[in-house]
């Protein structure tokens, strides 16, 4: 499984999600905002601006609460 996610440094949802992934034991790769990309770039790959949004797979999740309900079904 190959899982990528725009985070912001600070970002409480952000840690949460990356939490979540840890958990299952799932390897992520992190791209931060203002670091890695900037917002304009979030919203071109995603359409969204807000953080975190998580791919898996290639397939755009959504943020923390979107990958939550990703993760339980």
């Amino acid at each position: 499984m190959c899982v990528t996610l725009f985070t912001k440094v600070g970002c409480p949802f952000c840690a949460r999600a990356k939490s979540m992934l840890q958990e299952r034991g799932l390897v992520y790769d992190e791209i931060v905002l203002g670091r890695d990309a900037t917002m304009r770039s979030l919203r071109a790959a995603t359409g969204a601006s807000t953080v975190p949004q998580v791919f898996i797979d290639g397939r755009l999740i959504g943020g923390s609460e979107a990958l939550e309900k990703h993760l339980s079904a």
